[in-house]
């Protein structure tokens, strides 16, 4: 009988994800069901169009199977790593391309009647696309991964006290964008 993994704590998967055989691939099949959706959506988000979003989820899964097997270091936060991993392919990627398209998300404003809903995720995609990359990025980590702080600056690499400062302003530069739309919607 196979052995059950979603028991496994990230740790525990990771160092079977060390070994090698069937343990390592069932290992590793569980990491990326963990984290796949999470992953995915960052990656849809950071660059608002589904093919580069596919791009840059497969090339940030094979990084982390090829680097993990040869580092010797241990990975504590496999999130993290995997955010971090992502957010370098994306800024790698960006330097050849640069646009962005409007992303669908079932989260946003649930509040909002479904014929509204459509046109809200679009000015939102369009007020985000407003924003330069850092503050884009620590928004999105933020209010649409529910990271902390301390996790964004792990991340990111920049420090907590100006991930605030730029998460404030992310959120004052979307609000003036939108305040058109949202005083439509209160009328």
């Amino acid at each position: 009988m196979p052995e059950d993994y979603s028991r496994y704590t990230d740790e525990q998967l990771f160092a079977a994800f060390k070994q090698s055989g069937k343990e390592k691939d069932a290992a590793f099949r569980e990491l990326f069901s963990r984290y796949e959706r999470k992953v995915y959506v960052f990656c849809l988000r950071l660059s608002g169009n589904p093919d580069d979003a596919n791009d840059i989820f497969q090339e940030t899964f094979t990084r982390f199977y090829r680097q993990t097997l040869k580092e010797d270091e241990r990975v504590s936060n496999i999130l993290a790593y995997l955010l971090t991993s992502a957010r370098n392919v994306f800024l790698n990627t960006r330097r050849n391309k640069v646009y962005w398209s409007p992303f669908e998300d079932e989260h946003i404003a649930d509040h909002v009647p479904m014929y509204e809903r459509k046109e809200l995720l679009t000015m939102i995609s369009s007020a985000l696309e407003l924003l330069d990359v850092p503050y884009r990025e620590a928004f999105i980590l933020r209010f649409y991964q529910g990271l902390s702080y301390k996790e964004i600056a792990e991340i990111t690499g920049d420090s907590v006290s100006s991930l605030k400062v730029r998460v404030m302003r992310a959120k004052d530069q979307v609000r003036t964008i939108l305040q058109p739309y949202i005083a439509d919607l209160s009328r």
